[in-house]
């Protein structure tokens, strides 16, 4: 399996871990291959145990990116939840943390793979 450093910081705030848990209890719509590593990264993400320089499955890493994508044009760019600030700046962290991990890894599939497609 490819690895490639994780490359980015996460800050967790009480979006981050409420959207993290979301992404873990939607996995079942993940192949189970790819469902099992997806929820340690995202554990191990949750435990504040990832760092910039952790190893992370490519497979992992894109579906992880897409999930970011996808909750961010949802509470972000769409402009569902205009009324609600701490979810939009929520989804806007997210957005920034998505393009961060495009420009640190401009070669992996980003946005096509989400679990919520």
């Amino acid at each position: 399996m490819q690895q490639v450093k994780f490359g980015i910081r996460f800050t967790l705030n009480n979006y981050a871990y409420a959207e993290l848990d979301n992404f873990i209890e939607c996995a079942d719509n993940l192949d189970d291959d790819v469902r099992q590593r997806y929820v340690e990264f995202l554990n191990a993400l949750t435990s504040k145990q990832v760092k910039p320089s952790t190893l992370v499955d490519v497979d992992v890493l894109e579906t992880f990116g897409s999930d970011l994508d996808n909750r961010a044009q949802i509470d972000y760019l769409e402009g569902h939840y205009d009324d609600e600030p701490d979810i939009v700046a929520g989804g806007k962290m997210f957005y920034g943390r998505y393009l961060k991990l495009k420009q640190v890894h401009p070669t992996l599939a980003f946005s096509n793979l989400s679990q919520y497609a």
